[in-house]
């Protein structure tokens, strides 16, 4: 498994590839996404981020969960930092 992401202007995408599968989320107004995926690596206690309409963060028990209205992704915690560093480039 292996996580991806990018941004292009306020929009940002995460993909995940398993095998040979690959499936995406595209977040939009997600500028901040970056650094509010590493306020929850910094602090896991933390309270959901949201957003709404456009998306949702929280933790669960093996990473954070991304939602929105066109689905969801999960994010374990080793990927979250690699994600969040590729948001910000």
């Amino acid at each position: 498994m292996t996580f991806s992401a990018s941004i292009d202007g306020s929009t940002a995408t995460i993909t995940v590839t398993v095998l040979n599968s690959t499936a995406n989320l595209k977040v939009e107004k997600a500028s901040d996404l970056g650094d509010q995926l590493e306020a929850l690596v910094n602090d896991q206690t933390a309270h959901p981020i949201d957003q709404s309409p456009d998306y949702m963060i929280y933790p669960t028990d093996t990473g954070v969960r991304i939602t929105n209205r066109l689905g969801q992704i999960d994010v374990p915690w080793r990927w979250i930092m690699p994600v969040a560093n590729q948001l910000r480039q």
